[in-house]
């Protein structure tokens, strides 16, 4: 999400969706915030963690 008045209408919707919790809604908030950032989630034996954009592309394609 470049846009920041999209960002900011997403976050809204987030925070006011009433089937999230708190911490869903923070969970959500962070890995938004992340993703602009330039980083992607990943997933290994139950752990989240996360890695470069660049990098998990470059794993991917080997």
């Amino acid at each position: 999400m470049g846009n920041r008045s999209r960002r900011r209408a997403w976050e809204i919707s987030v925070l006011a969706d009433p089937r999230l919790n708190e911490t869903d809604k923070r969970v959500a908030l962070a890995v938004a915030e992340m993703d602009r950032r330039g980083f992607v989630l990943c997933e290994r034996d139950d752990d989240f963690y996360f890695e470069r954009k660049d990098q998990w592309q470059a794993k991917l394609a080997a």
